[in-house]
């Protein structure tokens, strides 16, 4: 049982697709059979003992689906966070050590260095280490390595202790739990649900390769379904630039725009993204990708206060395949009000999009296709793409047809749970 409900949160990850999913197969009201639309599902949502309640499905800036970061609560099965979080305990790459060893500066030998697991996640590489003077955490992007300094402390007796150790510029967050702690999500205090991370617990530890920045001015945690504020959040440890590249160019318009979707955003090497493209979805929201490497930025324009999200190509599995790979977003959130055991005010919506990387130079364009309708292209620009269709309607023809500059079928997608 939740011992305490936070506060009203939006729902990061793909909880909205596949919430979604569920609401549109029987949990949605009678009335309202057959109609496609994405509805607030507070009960079954805080059941999981996440840290979003009634307001989660709400789509402020709308949300790009991800891997899951809920647990399992006999509804909504998601995946560990330790999975989400990509976690290999014991392991450090040979490369990655090499950095952290080059910017350590008081910390003991390498040979006493123990790599207790790495993370993963976003464009960060996050390593926990032991030695004979404490923990230290080392975090590496494509540019930068930050190493912690070993530190000793231990946690006070108790139940639902967290403590956090290290931070980083670009919103990188370990630290230590109590043994008793299962379930951990924090957020920045104040966030609107753009600011929180759900980490991975391995061995007393906490490890979020991709949290939210600022941490030192106002966490909380919910350990467990308790909610409280963390003290002693240190700033961020200062990064070393050890692998420097130019900047995108930021010249255009667009780019300039892509500029502001990574301001105060947790997202690492933010300066190395380039626009690639921009569509506008509808006469109230425009989507802008960006791309790094084998790193997508996508940012929802509806004419609010901008924020960009990283994913990493291991996440992007709404529509993927050997030559693309991408998720889902819903934009065009409308109010509504839901009758059913009382009145309840919330936001749907009826409307999504695909936005991914195109993992195939060969790649020439992008259609969903269905029996009975219009074929539907992708908008496809400097190795990105974003697809206009239903694919929350789960139709089980639907397939994404993927071909070359000749109209060769390179391959053919079911787009993710499409039975």
């Amino acid at each position: 049982m939740i011992d305490q409900l936070p506060e009203n949160r939006t729902l990061p990850d793909d909880v909205r697709m596949r919430a979604r999913r569920r609401l549109s197969e029987g949990m949605a009201p009678g009335a309202r059979a057959g109609r496609q639309t994405l509805i607030a599902a507070g009960v079954s949502l805080l059941a999981a003992g996440a840290v979003f309640a009634t307001q989660a499905l709400l789509g402020g800036n709308a949300e790009v689906a991800g891997p899951p970061s809920y647990p399992d609560n006999g509804e909504l099965v998601g995946k560990d966070r330790a999975v989400i979080n990509h976690v290999e305990r014991g392991r450090v790459d040979p490369d990655v050590l090499s950095r952290c060893v080059a910017a350590a500066k008081a910390h003991p030998p390498v040979s006493a260095w123990q790599t207790i697991a790495t993370s993963h996640k976003a464009g960060t590489v996050l390593t926990a280490f032991r030695g004979p003077t404490g923990v230290f955490f080392c975090a590496n992007t494509v540019t930068t390595t930050t190493i912690s300094n070993p530190d000793p402390v231990q946690l006070e007796e108790g139940r639902r202790k967290v403590r956090i150790l290290f931070t980083t510029p670009s919103g990188t967050m370990a630290g230590l739990v109590s043994p008793d702690v299962k379930f951990l999500s924090l957020a920045r205090i104040g966030d609107r649900g753009t600011d929180n991370t759900g980490p991975a617990l391995v061995d007393g530890l906490f490890l979020a390769p991709s949290g939210f920045t600022k941490a030192e001015n106002g966490t909380q945690a919910l350990a467990n379904g308790e909610h409280f504020a963390v003290r002693g959040v240190p700033k961020p440890t200062a990064s070393v630039v050890d692998r420097p590249l130019p900047p995108a160019d930021r010249s255009t318009p667009e780019a300039l725009k892509l500029a502001e979707c990574v301001r105060d955003r947790p997202i690492p090497d933010a300066a190395q993204f380039a626009h690639t493209l921009t569509v506008r979805l509808s006469a109230t929201s425009t989507v802008r990708l960006g791309r790094f490497g084998d790193l997508l930025l996508y940012c929802m324009d509806q004419g609010k206060p901008v924020k960009g999200r990283v994913l990493d190509r291991d996440d992007l599995d709404e529509v993927r395949g050997e030559t693309i790979a991408s998720v889902g977003a819903f934009y065009d959130f409308a109010p509504e009000t839901l009758r059913e055991d009382g009145e309840v005010d919330h936001l749907v919506s009826n409307t999504a999009a695909a936005t991914g990387l195109i993992t195939d130079p060969r790649v020439a364009s992008i259609t969903y296709t269905r029996p009975g309708t219009a074929d539907l292209p992708a908008s496809i620009g400097n190795g990105t793409f974003v697809l206009v269709a239903p694919l929350i309607d789960r139709h089980p023809d639907a397939r994404v047809v993927v071909r070359d500059a000749a109209g060769t079928v390179l391959e053919t997608i079911k787009p993710g749970d499409v039975p």
